[in-house]
């Protein structure tokens, strides 16, 4: 198998389906990734027994599908001892990849301005429900209301005087995955020249603008 990133050492700070999709593109492209998990583990744990998946310890196949082929680690990022850690580990690292808020990233000192200021030789990769502008970007995000609700695909994709489309679980987040581990990639091309990490931003609700933009630029024009 093909893998152009061999070499390259990924921390994956993320959970439920759409940051740990990325990681897992990274991974499979043959990144080193080492997913952090907080001590109570990553939530997206247990999101496949409602669809009647297993989730022991040894068969989850909803998490396994994100988070197949990365290494693994535990830490209280709360606590003085794990942030340690984890910047022993950050040091050695080419990428950075969170699906945390930015606020609780700025509490825990692992924002862009911060880490890029400690690490300045990262690529900083973070998913989240509404990107860094307006009134709602604080707002937390999982794909139904962000991807599929406020972009309007929710209703586009059913006929007119229907009821809503019921999607897929995880459908947005696995889309939006694809975005930042391109953009992740990128900004790697960007680092080797350079020798400096940057910035890379992606959000369901932008994704989904992306992913509907024909029939967006179309409604301009008269089209309903």
């Amino acid at each position: 198998m093909f893998k152009p990133l061999t070499g390259i050492k990924v921390i994956d700070l993320t959970y439920f389906i759409a940051g740990p999709g990325a990681a897992k593109i990274l991974a499979d492209w043959g990144a080193d990734v080492i997913k952090v998990e907080p001590v109570f583990g990553d939530p997206g744990r247990t999101t496949g027994k409602p669809m009647c998946m297993p989730t022991e310890d040894d068969c989850n196949i909803l998490y396994n599908i994100y988070n197949a082929n990365k290494r693994g680690l535990s830490l209280n990022l709360k606590a003085e001892d794990g942030k340690a850690v984890l910047e022993k580990i950050l040091e050695t690292a080419d990428v950075f990849v969170t699906s945390y808020r930015t606020g609780a990233l700025k509490r825990l000192g692992l924002d862009y301005e911060a880490m890029h200021a400690r690490h300045p030789h990262i690529v900083w990769g973070q998913i989240n429900g509404y990107g860094d502008f307006g009134p709602i970007k604080d707002n937390p995000g999982f794909d139904t209301v962000a991807f599929w609700a406020r972009s309007g695909a929710m209703m586009d994709l059913v006929e007119k005087g229907t009821s809503p489309v019921n999607p897929l679980i995880g459908f947005g987040d696995a889309t939006t995955s694809c975005s930042l581990a391109a953009g992740i990639c990128g900004a790697l091309y960007n680092k080797a020249k350079t020798g400096e990490g940057c910035k890379v931003m992606v959000s369901l609700f932008g994704q989904a603008i992306w992913s509907g933009s024909a029939g967006v630029a179309s409604t301009q024009y008269g089209d309903s």
